[in-house]
């Protein structure tokens, strides 16, 4: 506060005006493009001459827009209403003469916005000496009303812009990188890589999201395998391409466009979108393209080109798994054969009886990683009888009471030989040897267990195993007409088996017959239409 017409904001010596001008030079522009400043001050002449003197102020092609305030109660309200306000130009002295500073306190503490640039303006330098308030008060700059040149105030507003646009780009980017670490999270979730396309749409849709420009943008994410390549998730104009042909979707242009970007590197970006290529083994690779009218700018595309980092790691974590599986799957079925092959049994009974437990899971509501390691485990449910005696697996007629009592012995053998794994796999493994032979009614072995006090793997191995066997030449035993072995059983249910599984297994058994005619031994013909030999439940 002033009444002394030189403590005003000094301007050019040949700059004059009147009071009826300023009104008319009153800057007026959008505030979602223009740099909002706030002029805090009780004197309504330092508000017209601001204005005045930056009317054709600009910073980085943006204007100002100017927002006033005649006290420490308003500014601290318009300050509220306006968190991405970039400069504060406060006087020191108004309802109260230390209103600036306490206002400075309020916006700093209590709005908690450490963003504003506030530059203290003083026409009494010596009731706020520069020094005190600089210690004390977190401003940005201290300036007295005297010393505001037209140049001087240009230099102090560029100054403040510039500071204010370096701190919210720091602020974007920890966000950013914040946004990006827990998308990345969600992306190492992923188990197949068409939930990789959706969850990486998704995560770009949320980055894009964070810069306003999630609406205008589009995305499609597909997989190539040979010469097919096929949309696994889409956004934006592409939203609902999922599972068509890409060439199907893309433009002429768009094509284009893309041929000249992979030309360029797996990854590239330029005025239309970005491009990314993520290769896999020959002839199969994943292609993202993310349509951005204007392009990104640096940060954006230095954010979605880390987030796409992790989408390509997480990619090689689905195809590094699938080959560990692959891998592991293939010793489970060999080392199963070996066994099944000293029984004289043929390679593929393990190979069915893994394939039908998993439906049979599925269908009896196991989860997916529940169902994904029973059928995995379920080839080893005779791993066991690697410890019985030829004289015994082989024998071709009936058991004597000894030895039927050896060959019974192998489910507990089964569990041995994975009592001491941790991993879930063999512990799946383990139990359904165990449990495999026990009986719903509780006569079988090796511990008469009765109901479902049978783990739920062994009752459904149970089934399947019989039905199997059943259906095919054994050492023992010639292979059962289809019908008649729905028909045992649909007859074990209650007894042998579990009720419930029972009426799912017959139910479903189509199902279960296609598994045999696809999986069907070498040696003999493939089954009988199974639309004549489906049992009624």
């Amino acid at each position: 506060m002033n009444d002394h017409r030189d403590d005003l904001l000094l301007i050019q010596d040949d700059l004059t005006f009147a009071a009826e001008e300023s009104a008319e030079t009153v800057l007026k522009c959008a505030s979602g493009d223009a740099w909002k400043v706030v002029i805090a001050d009780d004197d309504e002449e330092v508000h017209s001459l601001t204005r005045l003197v930056l009317s054709d102020y600009t910073f980085e092609g943006r204007s100002l827009n100017f927002i006033s305030a005649f006290s420490g109660k308003e500014t601290v309200k318009v300050m509220r209403e306006h968190p991405d306000t970039a400069m504060l130009l406060l006087d020191v002295v108004m309802e109260k003469d230390n209103a600036g500073l306490e206002t400075v306190k309020v916006i700093r503490d209590e709005l908690d916005n450490h963003f504003v640039r506030i530059v203290l303006r003083t026409g009494q330098p010596g009731q706020a000496p520069e020094q005190d308030v600089v210690s004390a008060y977190d401003i940005n700059d201290y300036k007295a009303k005297t010393e505001l040149t037209a140049q001087k105030l240009s230099t102090t507003v560029t100054s403040a812009l510039r500071s204010y646009r370096d701190l919210r780009t720091i602020e974007r980017n920890r966000q950013g990188m914040e946004s990006v670490n827990g998308l990345c999270r969600d992306l190492y979730r992923c188990t197949r890589t068409e939930d990789l396309a959706r969850q990486a749409l998704a995560g770009l849709v949320d980055l894009f999201h964070s810069s306003g420009r999630s609406e205008d943008v589009s995305s499609l994410f597909s997989l190539r395998d040979g010469e097919h390549d096929v949309v696994l998730a889409s956004s934006g104009r592409f939203e609902g391409a999922d599972g068509c042909p890409l060439d199907e979707i893309v433009t002429a242009e768009l094509k284009e466009r893309m041929q000249n970007a992979f030309r360029e590197g797996d990854e590239s970006s330029d005025e239309f979108g970005y491009y990314c290529l993520l290769r896999s083994q020959p002839g199969r690779s994943v292609r993202l393209i993310v349509e951005c009218p204007g392009g990104m700018d640096v940060q954006e595309r230095d954010l979605v080109g880390v987030y796409m980092a992790n989408v390509r790691t997480a990619y090689d974590n689905i195809l590094l798994n699938r080959e560990l599986l692959e891998t592991q799957r293939e010793m489970i079925f060999t080392l199963s054969e070996v066994v099944e092959s000293r029984s004289k049994e043929t390679a593929n009974h393990v190979k069915r009886v893994g394939r039908m437990a998993r439906r049979l899971g599925e269908l009896a509501g196991l989860d997916d990683d529940d169902v994904r390691l029973l059928e995995l485990a379920a080839p080893l449910h005779d791993i066991g009888k690697i410890g019985i005696p030829d004289s015994v697996l082989l024998k071709p007629g009936p058991f004597t009471p000894e030895e039927r009592t050896v060959m019974q012995s192998h489910a507990a053998i089964g569990r041995d030989i994975f009592r001491n794994s941790n991993r879930p796999l063999f512990q799946v493994a383990g139990r359904i040897s165990y449990h495999h032979h026990e009986k719903w009614d509780g006569s079988g072995y090796p511990n008469k267990l009765m109901g479902e006090d049978i783990h739920i793997h062994g009752r459904i191995v149970a089934i399947v195993d019989v039905f199997d066997a059943l259906a095919h030449e054994r050492v023992y035993k010639p292979a059962m007409p289809i019908q008649e072995c729905l028909e045992y059983i649909k007859g074990q249910s209650g007894r042998h088996f579990d009720p419930a599984l029972v009426d799912l297994f017959l139910t479903n058994s189509e199902e279960f017959l296609a598994v045999i005619a696809e999986l069907h031994d070498q040696c003999e013909p493939v089954p009988v239409d199974t639309d004549h030999v489906l049992l009624e439940v």
